[in-house]
């Protein structure tokens, strides 16, 4: 009885060694991924500023038409 649970140990003792162990080894990779998703988000952010900005620069330059103007009633 005591040889099954001298076993087990063993066992679980090897299962919880190679798991630490692949812990270890796998932050840089998890560090590679996040680094990767934030450059995807920067590469986005500039092909969605690039490509809206002239639309948002003619709608803010309207606002500012509108509002300097209050006694225009076609904005």
């Amino acid at each position: 009885m005591t040889g099954v649970f001298i076993g087990a140990f063993m066992a679980v003792r090897g299962v919880h060694s190679k798991l630490s162990t692949r812990a270890r080894t796998e932050r840089g990779a998890s560090m590679v991924e996040y680094a990767l998703l934030v450059g995807l988000i920067a590469v986005v952010a500039v092909v969605a500023v690039s490509l809206l900005g002239n639309s948002i620069s003619n709608l803010f330059s309207n606002a500012n038409t509108c509002v300097g103007s209050l006694t225009t009633t076609s904005c």
